[in-house]
């Protein structure tokens, strides 16, 4: 039967919630978010004081509810695309910094979402409810009942030479002078770079042992890097896991290695910590190869780093957009029956102020790229390269980290340049307020 969203609303919304385990007090139709509503708002009620009902604050859960008509069934779908655009727009909205999750469902297909700070991501694929309805109700109700902590980031770009490893020690920094808890894994163990910055030697044969486990677990082989300000009272502190040695690729057999290391031994090793961290940075290599297939293969979602004046690097940066990570979503989909990493805006870094010649090559080199996507892929990844651009409103605006000549210097000094001056602490806070702290 076709119902229309009123009719799916009245026979199923509650019920729904019911399942996974909200009881009536405990949410609300109708849910307003400044001038915008939700369909429903849900979380458990706290004290005979503090019914949801009634006091309406703090909501966990939003579940955004269309007709039988409007057709969930995958994120291609244009009605689908609405939906999900809709209801992330209510869980960014400032006076929603509390919810977690989000459903949205015509009552055929259901899809969760989880929220981290500014981060909206899918957890779940567009789930069929056909048939399989206590089953998906309590896969969502285990996910949203115990929700794992930290964000897991991989910072990548099939293009090395692009400030992957200083941006992903800068944000732990700069995370870290903000009191979250963060650890930062470096997942490259040809160049060891992210420990060197730290003046950090790498492990021996740790990693591998580690990672070939049935059951692996990376707590005894975590570093705490611990950096005393001298104008500060407190210690500013991340934890690492460092680059194996004895993973050097060239002087492993790649073939022998992929048979003792299960392709989700790193995602299920992060996982085991996930719980005791806010955020969990990987620092990946450049090239679609073991190394990198891993570290994509275990995030939530990937930041991309490139470079204006490199062509390479944005090309590898769309690359990775068109082809990578959606292969490594469709891996995690059919191993763990998860959405899988999401790609983030892609970030120009060391880049230019606004008026520099070379950026009009870049947004020419760009613009091909954008309609080569276009003709092969038949996708649009314009906001992906411009996040503020509307198809009604043009706006080339870019997330950037200036160049900053401390940023080279602290590296010379082996600390994190957020650690050491100000100004770096600044620029790495600004790119965190775009993507992650809301």
């Amino acid at each position: 039967m076709d119902a229309a969203e009123v009719v799916v609303e009245a026979n199923f919304s509650r019920v729904f919630l019911n399942a996974l385990g909200f009881s009536d007090l405990e949410m609300t139709p109708g849910f307003k978010i400044d001038k915008l509503i939700v369909d429903h708002a849900a979380r458990k009620n706290v004290t005979a004081e503090d019914i949801f009902l009634q006091t309406k604050t703090n909501p966990y859960l939003y579940m955004e509810v269309k007709g039988r008509t409007e057709n969930l069934s995958s994120e291609h779908c244009a009605p689908h695309k609405r939906a999900a655009w809709q209801l992330k727009r209510y869980m960014r909205h400032p006076q929603s910094k509390s919810v977690q999750w989000g459903v949205l469902t015509n009552s055929l297909h259901v899809q969760l979402y989880r929220k981290h700070g500014k981060i909206v991501h899918p957890v779940t694929t567009c789930l069929s409810l056909e048939g399989n309805l206590k089953q998906i109700v309590k896969e969502i109700k285990s996910k949203i009942e115990v929700p794992r902590k930290a964000l897991i980031i991989t910072i990548y770009n099939n293009k090395g030479g692009v400030g992957k490893t200083t941006t992903a020690l800068n944000i732990a920094a700069t995370l870290a002078t903000r009191k979250k808890r963060v650890l930062v894994v470096d997942f490259d163990p040809n160049q060891s770079d992210l420990g060197d910055s730290l003046n950090l030697a790498p492990l021996e044969g740790q990693v591998f042992k580690m990672l070939s486990s049935t059951d692996p677990d990376p707590r005894d082989i975590i570093t705490t890097y611990r950096f005393k300000h001298p104008r500060l009272k407190d210690t500013w502190q991340f934890d690492v896991l460092l680059a194996d040695s004895d993973l050097v690729m060239g002087d492993i057999d790649e073939t022998k290695f992929r048979q003792q290391v299960k392709f989700t031994a790193l995602r299920k090793a992060l996982e085991s910590v996930q719980n005791e961290y806010d955020y969990i940075l990987i620092d990946s290599p450049p090239n679609w190869r073991i190394f990198s297939q891993k570290a994509v293969y275990a995030a939530d979602v990937i930041l991309i780093p490139a470079r204006h004046d490199n062509l390479h690097s944005l090309q590898n940066a769309a690359a990775a957009i068109n082809k990578f990570i959606p292969e490594a979503q469709a891996y995690r989909q059919e191993k763990a029956g998860e959405y899988g990493p999401i790609a983030l805006p892609i970030f120009m870094n060391n880049a230019p102020l606004p008026r520099d010649p070379a950026l009009v090559l870049m947004h020419k080199a760009i613009d091909k790229i954008i309609q080569e996507t276009k003709a092969v892929h038949k996708r649009d990844i314009t906001y992906f390269f411009y996040p503020k651009w509307t198809p009604g409103k043009i706006n080339h605006e870019m997330i950037r980290i200036p160049q900053l000549a401390n940023i080279a210097k602290a590296d010379f000094m082996h600390i994190p340049a957020a650690f050491a001056f100000r100004p770096a602490n600044d620029c790495y806070y600004n790119l965190l307020t775009e993507y992650f702290l809301q």
